[in-house]
């Protein structure tokens, strides 16, 4: 039992509140008489395509507006009740919305509310805006036409189109999906690459359906597009329809004639109205090469496992009678792909299964005490250098099948591991960097999160290209510099291309807790690398080279926290850019320690594993760690009566718990330049890119200790103008003294989404501070080094640190006070929302925080409110 175990935050009590107003968009619109300049053409266009005697082909216009075609509306500024204006119409389908931002022009622009430029317009500030897809029937374009002459008439609104109203006032673009958006441009750069490597061949393309909420109109789709398929010479290899997440798509092999007329957006399946995208097969490889110089063997362990797995590993196939991995696993492969995998190629299973179980091998930790359920995704390509995901699959069907099998059955039988709750994907497609849209994959992540209760902890990713430096040294300045100038170098040169070296699918997800790889490890050759091999953040700490930046989808936090990846070391290498440098192969100098396979059919070798694949693999296991800990009886046992539903909530909150900037994110504040008004935001945003919340101390998040009390609890909440008022006790010794202390609050939960709303998370969970958490009474206010406050709340994780350390009273009874409340952005959120919730309170060394606290516990406070 420890000394200092967790503690239970008292139950909250529930009141009601009332809503709020918004405001406007404070953007210039054109009037009728120019929207009907602009847009008269096009709606003449619709009504000739409607015309039974000269109807427009496609061949004449392929732009054209046409029955059974999605629709792009593109507007400036919001139209309130949009959405359901189009329900008003029938026969138009909604197919979902996304935020945009246009240059401002003639026709919109921002209004100036500066001083002095009252009501002028604002040049060089973008026009928010947003695009609406719907896909309408010829009904439903005879009643566009007459709702835009009754508009330019000057006529009312009829009741209940008065969106229909302002989009016609905020238009900027009404066109059709064209080729352009099907085959974009850097499928046509994949598909010129392919055709230039294999002139003659076919190539496998993943191709993306409208997904219609009308199964009729799925099917129709489907039909249309074997069709369109056949008359192109190709060949459908597999199709996948998950109308959950509003997934339609194809694998097909399609001729190299067919590939040359799709980049010129003349091909038949570029022109096909039921195609959304033509994208490259996803992409999940890792090499299955082991360097000679990798280190050492393993005895066996004896250590007894017990209970059913908690853990699950979606990966390659694993040495499963490795010394350190025997006895350990639950193997699941319906898809038989042990057949398929040689054993002496299985190294990225192995090593992620070895460090799930035993962490870091050379920390010599303790095993977990729980079987880890795998289920195999990856086989050895056929010359054994690669591992990857099958070809003849779509990667996304494979995931959606494995988590339903794994929770809740399929065919073949009941759920195989119910009592999972946390799964490692230490994947990421490598042909879909992100680039602003969700991912499919992400998009199914987040729908499976909260239909069953699941915590994915995702990689980031890793970047393998060059990284260029910047120095004023010469072309080999990098390795002369000392190492703080070459640490400042180092983040300079990451800072300045987290842009583009971006997260991989599916580390957007909103649900998923996605782990960037910290430059860290306790590797004993570190210190004895050869000269050409260089620390890039120069014996300090902070991200490593490889790992992927973020942030995620609609600029939420990600990754949202580091795990060590290694202590990469890079050599200095010229580019095209000029000086660049290159990681180096991880082996005596640098890595975390992990179970891999043999050539000779040994089961006991060990080597080094780096990136965020690892960084996530430690991830998992200290999620399982910290679970283990709250279900003890003799450490609290806090999640013994709360049941599964609550496992994955308080987990994710505990997880993120003690993670904090620290210098690292002082020395990137620094480099970010001076702060000036209005640019906190985009400073700190650029820190987050790269360090999310930071590195967090798991030893501190598993316990407590005298200085410091961490009290965690759990609920749900609805999004129905209730909130959930917490009070927590503060120690009294931190009274009228002046003395630092901290606040950290952390919470977590598991959205459902709408993956047809542009807002697509549908419940927004919030954090309200009372008088005591924001300042105004001196005992702690919010601390400058994290996060921005509009930053943290955009997920599905709100993670917030307060600082002080001046004498004051309490306020509050005494009691530290916030409230959790719930809305609904993405719009109807019919079920109660789970959630987890972590606090802690520490001071400085001598303060008794923890036996005060506790002792407050005990102490019934006085509570407002209606319970």
């Amino acid at each position: 039992m420890a000394d200092y175990p967790l503690l239970p935050l008292p139950a909250p009590v529930r009141r009601e509140v009332s809503g709020k107003r918004r405001g406007g968009d404070g953007i210039r619109l054109p009037g009728r008489e120019r929207q009907g300049e602009r847009f008269g053409p096009v709606f003449d266009r619709l009504r000739r395509a409607l015309d039974p005697d000269d109807p427009l082909t496609f061949g004449e216009d392929p732009a054209g507006i046409a029955p059974e075609r999605a629709l792009v509306f593109e507007i400036a500024g919001s139209a309130t009740g949009f959405r359901e204006a189009i329900a008003n119409v029938d026969g138009l389908e909604f197919l979902g919305d996304e935020d945009t931002e246009s240059p401002a022009d003639e026709d919109f622009a921002v209004v100036d509310t500066r001083k002095g430029r009252e009501g002028s317009d604002r040049e060089d500030k973008p026009v928010g805006g947003r695009l609406y897809l719907a896909m309408p029937d010829v009904q439903a374009l005879e009643q566009l036409l007459s709702l835009w002459e009754r508009y330019r008439a000057g006529e009312r609104a009829p009741a209940g189109f008065s969106p229909w109203w302002r989009v016609f006032g905020q238009l900027r673009v009404l066109r059709a999906w064209g080729p352009e958006d099907r085959v974009p441009d850097d499928t046509i750069e994949y598909l010129q690459q392919r055709l230039k490597d294999s002139p003659d061949s076919e190539h496998r393309v993943e191709v993306e359906l409208w997904s219609s909420a009308a199964r009729e109109r799925r099917e129709h789709a489907r039909r249309r597009f074997r069709e369109v398929l056949g008359e192109a010479g190709g060949k459908l290899i597999h199709s996948a329809s998950i109308p959950d997440v509003a997934y339609e798509a194809a694998l097909v092999d399609v001729p190299a004639e067919a590939l040359r007329r799709m980049t010129e957006h003349q091909d038949v399946i570029a022109a096909c109205d039921d195609v959304m995208f033509v994208r490259p097969q996803s992409s999940v490889r890792f090499s299955t090469v082991v360097e000679e110089s990798e280190v050492g063997s393993a005895a066996a362990f004896a250590s007894e496992v017990a209970g059913p797995p908690v853990v699950a590993l979606f990966d390659g196939m694993p040495v499963q009678r490795h010394a350190l991995l025997d006895g350990r696993l639950l193997i699941d492969d319906p898809d038989r792909l042990d057949e398929l995998s040689v054993v002496a190629k299985r190294r990225h299973g192995t090593a992620m299964a070895s460090l799930i179980l035993h962490g870091d091998r050379h920390l010599a930790e303790e095993p977990l005490d729980r079987r880890v359920y795998v289920r195999p995704l990856l086989v050895p390509t056929l010359n054994g250098k690669w591992e990857e995901f099958p070809r003849d699959r779509l990667l996304i069907d494979t995931i959606y099948r494995a988590v339903r099998r794994m929770k809740q059955g399929d065919e073949e039988g009941d759920a195989t591991a119910p009592s999972v709750f946390l799964v490692n994907l230490s994947l990421g497609d490598a042909r879909r960097p992100f680039t602003g849209p969700i991912s499919a994959w992400a998009r199914l992540l987040d729908y499976l999160s909260a239909e069953y209760g699941v915590l994915f902890l995702v990689s980031a990713g890793n970047v393998g290209a060059p990284l260029p430096v910047s120095t004023t040294e010469s072309l080999f300045g990098f390795e002369d510099v000392a190492p703080p100038q070459r640490r400042e170098l180092g983040l300079r040169a990451l800072s300045r291309a987290s842009t583009w070296r971006t997260l991989l699918s599916p580390a957007e997800a909103v649900n998923a807790l996605t782990i960037g790889a910290w430059h860290e490890d306790a590797h004993p050759g570190f210190q004895a690398a050869p000269g050409t091999l260089l620390d890039p953040l120069g014996d300090g700490s902070g991200p490593n080279v490889t790992s992927a930046a973020g942030l995620g989808y609609r600029k939420v936090i990600k990754p949202e926290i580091m795990m060590p990846g290694g202590r990469e070391l890079v050599r200095e290498i010229s580019s095209e850019d000029g000086p660049a440098v290159q990681v180096a192969q991880p082996g005596r100098f640098f890595g975390l320690r992990a179970a891999l396979p043999s050539d000779d059919g040994g089961l006991s070798r060990e080597g080094p594993s780096t990136g965020t694949s690892a960084a996530t693999a430690l991830a998992t296991r200290a999620a399982c760690r910290l679970f283990e800990a709250l279900m003890d009886e003799e450490n609290g046992g806090l999640l013994l009566e709360a049941g599964p539903a609550y496992y994955g909530p308080v987990v994710k909150a505990l997880l993120v718990h003690r993670a904090r900037w620290r210098a690292e994110a002082a020395d990137l504040m620094e480099i970010q330049g001076p702060a000036r008004q209005g640019r906190d935001v985009e400073r700190k945003d650029a820190i987050a890119r790269l360090i999310g919340y930071g590195r967090p101390d798991i030893e501190e998040a598993l316990t407590c200790a005298s200085n410091r009390a961490t009290l965690i609890g759990y609920g749900e909440i609805s999004a129905d103008q209730v909130v959930a008022e917490y009070r927590a006790p503060l120690p009294r010794s931190l009274e009228r003294v002046v003395e630092p202390r901290v606040v950290t609050l952390t919470l977590a939960w598991l959205s459902p989404v709408n993956v047809r709303h542009r807002m697509y998370r549908c419940a927004k969970l919030d954090l309200v501070p009372g008088s005591n958490l924001n300042g105004s009474d001196g005992f702690v206010e919010r601390a400058k080094l994290q996060p921005s406050h509009h930053s943290v709340r955009r997920g599905s994780l709100l993670h917030l640190r307060y600082e002080g350390r001046k004498a004051t009273s309490f306020v509050d009874d005494g009691h530290l006070h916030f409230t959790v409340s719930c809305s609904a952005p993405a719009g109807e959120l019919n079920d109660a929302v789970r959630y987890g919730l972590a606090v802690t309170i520490e001071a400085g060394e001598g303060i008794r925080v923890y036996d005060e606290v506790r002792q407050g516990l005990t102490v019934p406070a006085r509570v407002g409110g209606t319970p």
